[in-house]
């Protein structure tokens, strides 16, 4: 015998489907009562073109370009990465612990927080990663993954190529909140960047 608990729509719903439904925003709100807070500390300008990116970030494949890391649990396998990128986007949380300041809340205080508190995080699959000193494939103008500030997030879900997306549509609009530039624009579903117009 089920037991009920609660109602929708005037329907008695059974306690397990119940729990189901509220599950989401109790664990929503008890992550943020962990302490996390959306904080849009130091974000650097948003840099368009190659002149812009440089101007902000300066030049490729420079030791600001991979300074800051975080641990990012790929949901689909439950392996831990550590995912390096660009000084200005990220860090301040680490560095304010250690007394020497900070850089910006970014990528892995604000974008990656909101995720968790969105209750988006099982989206995060296999792989991710940000700083590769490269060239564009097939050219021979640098990433925007050689300034560290592209994140390629489910690439085994979200090839490259591919007009449509399967998983980081969960979450695209929390990157775009924060900055970043969507690669399904031009059929790269699992790439954001920061900067535009390169």
């Amino acid at each position: 015998m089920l037991r009920r608990f609660g109602r929708v729509g005037g329907r008695v719903l059974p306690l397990g489907v119940a729990l189901l439904v509220a599950l989401p925003a109790l664990t929503g709100w008890h992550y943020a009562k962990q302490g996390w807070r959306d904080h849009h500390t130091g974000y650097p300008p948003v840099p368009n073109g190659y002149n812009g990116i440089v101007n902000v970030f300066g030049q490729p494949c420079a030791a600001n370009a991979h300074a800051v890391w975080m641990t990012v649990t790929l949901a689909d396998t439950g392996v831990s990465k550590k995912v390096w990128f660009h000084k200005k986007l990220g860090g301040m949380a680490t560095e304010m612990l250690s007394g020497k300041g900070g850089s910006s809340t970014n990528l892995d205080n604000d974008v990656f927080g909101h995720i968790q508190n969105n209750h988006v995080y099982q989206y995060v699959k296999t792989d991710v990663g940000s700083y590769n000193c490269r060239f564009i494939s097939g050219t021979t103008k640098y990433s925007t993954h050689a300034w560290g500030i592209a994140i390629d997030v489910s690439w085994n879900y979200e090839p490259d190529g591919q007009c449509s997306s399967t998983s980081n549509y969960h979450f695209s609009s929390i990157f775009q909140n924060h900055g970043w530039t969507w690669g399904l624009a031009w059929c790269d579903p699992m790439h954001f960047q920061y900067a535009t117009g390169y």
